[in-house]
């Protein structure tokens, strides 16, 4: 075991389960891609969504580890990519917002994937409904979804507008042309045929061969990402280490995600 793998063992006890030789795998492997969650892995839950800055520490250590000419770090998120950055800073990695269908690479160059018309009309029903029910400043019109936060309110305040819109919003996305998703503090209502795993998956196709891919996060949405890399990468779950996930490991909290990116070990490391 070396310096930065027995660092971990000590202050990190909580990744557990199949990880055995983490790190192992990470120095064998040609290249590595780690993928990056932002709400509940890299930033508390806030009730303001705006507010939701990321622990210190943790831009300087995805810098670094985005410096290591073997590493290619990814953030994506549900979030619009301009909130990120917002709350981030412009860093210079690749990030994927709006599950994605929002796109900016490490140069700056972004793209916005167009959903159909008929997504669109479906959607934008939808978020006339939740406008007309519920806090204008807590829906939101993405470019690929709609979402009502309940964070931070009194859940006997909101109980009705919640069940209504759940139940509406499942049943818009019966047909398969939109899906409804609920995440952690609320609902979404989203196009079909884009999430973070073919997101994730296109982005590993334009890597080197035999890249191995590490996902890391909290919530329903990142379930998606496990799936895809399951069997050929690694995934880490952010949270209750009781909770039902495709992942292969966990940490309990964003404070242990900013430790184990601290620790983790890049070519200019005296001890790699």
């Amino acid at each position: 075991m070396n310096h930065n793998e027995q660092t971990l063992t000590e202050t990190i006890p909580a990744l557990v389960a199949n990880l055995a030789g983490f790190w192992k795998r990470i120095a064998s492997a040609p290249h590595v891609a780690l993928f990056l969650d932002f709400d509940g892995t890299l930033a508390p839950f806030h009730a303001d969504r705006m507010q939701a800055f990321p622990l210190p520490g943790t831009r300087e250590a995805i810098e670094r580890i985005a410096a290591d000419p073997r590493m290619t770090v990814a953030l994506i998120s549900g979030r619009p990519i301009h909130e990120i950055l917002a709350l981030l800073g412009d860093i210079e990695v690749t990030i994927v917002g709006a599950h994605g269908y929002e796109v900016r690479l490490t140069d700056g160059t972004a793209a916005v994937v167009e959903i159909a018309a008929e997504q669109a009309a479906i959607l934008d029903a939808a978020y006339a409904e939740a406008l007309s029910n519920f806090i204008s400043d807590r829906v939101e019109r993405k470019s690929a979804s709609v979402a009502a936060h309940f964070r931070g309110l009194d859940p006997r305040d909101v109980e009705d507008v919640e069940a209504m819109l759940e139940r509406n919003w499942r049943a818009a996305g019966v047909q398969g042309i939109v899906e409804f998703r609920p995440f952690n503090g609320g609902l979404e209502l989203r196009a079909s045929g884009r999430n973070k795993g073919t997101a994730i998956e296109e982005l590993i196709s334009t890597m080197p061969e035999g890249t191995l891919p590490i996902y890391i996060g909290d919530d329903d949405t990142d379930e998606d990402a496990f799936r895809q890399i399951a069997g050929r990468g690694i995934g880490i779950k952010v949270g209750p280490l009781n909770s039902v996930t495709a992942a292969d490991g966990r940490l309990l909290d964003i404070t242990s995600v900013r430790q184990l990116l601290s620790d983790w070990p890049v070519s200019s490391d005296e001890s790699v």
